[in-house]
């Protein structure tokens, strides 16, 4: 009797679900149900007056750091350069902005128009490729000090654009031929292999070095925004890695050593959980054995660091920050170069003083995961903001006083992981644009083939 009465008790609350999902008025019941939502651990559901507010902040930077004439974002408050990568935040922003109702459809038009402009227009190196760092004011290449200068390609940074403009192409389908043509002008020869694997160049003593700069976990991540567009990245999606323990917990790491290979080796919480708020770890055209690699690193990557606040008290959220002063930029890891909760500058020097619970992993984490870790998390990182200008990059472990610098990502990554609550899950409603747009047909012309490596012209030289 009992037995029958659970079993009844089951099927009534399922039905219950399907009818939420089937009949909620704003159609995110069906996107919960198709998500996942009787299982999932993630807060997927409309903001919440306090959660608009965030995003209001969040869009402020962008607001302010607006340079009218290119449409580019500053990437620091204030500060004149940004990257390929920060280029793709823009976008995702700009998207979170217009679903979140912080710009009307005019404005996303101008702002975007702007955008694509631009991008299509964007000074190349001398071997076509997209260069690291650009003006936002001019869209030329320029140094950390703001001369011109040409310091090579990164194909992460190449790699977060690319998703943004298929994620742009998407949600925005009216503009996909001119988000086509801006991958259309890149050169592609030395950026990928035979193999599928990612290469990078940068300026050693004013002589170009090529080298393999993406490790594990970013490695993949850059290697699903490429297949996005149809690159064979086979070797991308599998980098050499050996394993670590963490509180009892076996993490996969990159197994090439920075001693010999100049590159750090570093387990972080940004490309862990991109995937997630993204693709649900489930890029399209990956393979299922890969991503349920993703998923699994992503959560060894939450549980180790939710580990670290239960048993050590110390509140976790390990990504990279900007400081205002030497040394500019950190990455603040769970495990780095061999050593776990490793802090280290661009030197390549340990900086444990400066660790700090991040903002934008604080966001990712909270919104993807709906514990009392990441509520904890939220309750010391709220309040991180100024409500004219933005939000902060994060809170000093050691102290708990703020780091006040502004940058584009972090306000960026607060409106994306807002965007997945709103969304009721992944942002890529289906992730492979259906083939028949401009790049496709432009790619597949053997008469007259742009010449640049794409994945057309790739599977064309392949064939006997």
């Amino acid at each position: 009797m009992l037995k029958t009465l659970v079993r009844w008790l089951a099927c009534a609350v399922v039905i219950l679900l399907i009818a939420f999902a089937l009949f909620s008025g704003d159609g995110k019941g069906w996107r919960w149900l198709t998500h996942g939502g009787w299982h999932t651990t993630a807060r997927i559901d409309s903001l919440t007056p306090q959660e608009q507010e965030w995003a209001r902040i969040a869009w402020r930077y962008f607001e302010n750091n607006t340079q009218p004439q290119t449409g580019l974002v500053n990437g620091s408050d204030k500060q004149p350069r940004v990257t390929l990568w920060q280029m793709g935040d823009t976008l995702i922003a700009l998207l979170a902005a217009r679903e979140l109702g912080l710009v009307q459809e005019a404005e996303f038009d101008a702002r975007l128009t702007r955008l694509l402009g631009t991008l299509n227009r964007l000074t190349l190196t001398d071997t076509r490729t997209p260069s690291r760092l650009y003006s936002s004011r001019t869209a030329t290449p320029v140094d950390f000090s703001g001369k011109p200068a040409n310091s090579g390609w990164s194909a992460k940074d190449m790699a977060r654009l690319m998703l943004a403009l298929r994620l742009t192409a998407e949600r925005a389908p009216q503009y996909r031929e001119y988000l086509d043509k801006i991958i259309l002008r890149w050169n592609f020869c030395p950026v990928m292999d035979k193999e599928g694997e990612l290469w990078s160049s940068s300026l050693q003593n004013g002589k170009p070095l090529i080298r393999d700069e993406l490790r594990l976990g970013e490695s993949e991540y850059a290697a699903s925004a490429f297949r996005l567009w149809g690159f064979p990245t086979g070797k991308a999606f599998s980098p050499p890695s050996q394993n670590v323990i963490i509180y009892q917990r076996s993490l996969a790491v990159d197994a090439r050593d920075p001693r010999t290979t100049w590159q750090p080796s570093l387990l972080t919480t940004l490309p862990a959980m991109l995937p997630g708020l993204e693709f649900g770890w489930q890029p399209p055209g990956v393979p299922s054995e890969v991503q349920k690699t993703l998923r699994a690193r992503a959560e060894g990557v939450w549980l180790s660091q939710k580990a670290r606040w239960e048993r050590d008290k110390v509140l976790t959220a390990r990504a990279d920050f900007y400081l205002a002063q030497a040394p500019w930029h950190v990455e603040d890891t769970v495990w780095g170069n061999g050593y776990a909760w490793n802090t280290l500058g661009d030197d390549g020097n340990n900086y444990p003083r400066l660790a700090q619970v991040t903002t934008k992993a604080v966001f990712m984490l909270w919104a993807l995961w709906k514990t009392d870790y990441t509520d904890a998390l939220m309750a010391v990182t709220q309040h991180l903001n100024h409500p004219q200008q933005g939000w902060f990059e994060g809170r000093v472990e050691a102290t708990g006083d703020i780091n006040p610098t502004l940058t584009l990502s972090t306000n960026a990554m607060v409106l994306e992981a807002l965007l997945y609550k709103h969304n009721a899950g992944p942002l890529f409603e289906n992730g492979l644009v259906e083939d028949d747009g401009y790049f496709s047909h432009r790619t597949a012309d053997v008469f007259n083939p742009p010449g640049l490596c794409l994945p057309g012209e790739r599977a064309a030289r392949a064939a006997p």
